[in-house]
């Protein structure tokens, strides 16, 4: 279990009261999984793309997490809740959105510095 400690800076973070579960894979053979408990904020949202066969929904997400350092990647998966242990590339290999409901691919990551410091990592997909 890891605990993220709290900043202090210009936002408001007592919506960042979820548990999530942080996944990433080192390219390798390492997996790793961390729970920050009580302190993110996961929201899920439906927008409309417009592809060339006309408009589509698409699901999308916003992840803040209130930090001293990044701890989320471009590639990571993240969970709602506590997730489970993936030990291997079988168990991350079908740890994926459309068979794990809740679950996403972080495709972006943004960190925001207030004064100087990190404050809080936003990242979506």
């Amino acid at each position: 279990m890891v605990r993220i400690k709290r900043r202090e800076g210009p936002v408001d973070y007592r919506l960042c009261n979820q548990t999530v579960t942080v996944y990433h894979w080192d390219g390798g053979d390492g997996y790793s999984r961390r729970v920050i408990e009580k302190g993110a904020f996961l929201d899920f949202k439906k927008v409309q793309g417009v592809s060339k066969t006309g408009s589509t929904e698409v699901n999308s997400f916003l992840l803040v997490i209130p930090c001293a350092e990044v701890p989320v990647s471009v590639g990571d998966k993240v969970l709602q809740g506590e997730g489970p242990e993936i030990a291997d590339r079988t168990d991350w290999a079908g740890f994926i959105p459309s068979k794990v409901p809740g679950l996403v691919v972080v495709k972006w990551v943004d960190p925001k510095y207030w004064k100087g410091r990190l404050v809080h990592v936003e990242a979506g997909g």
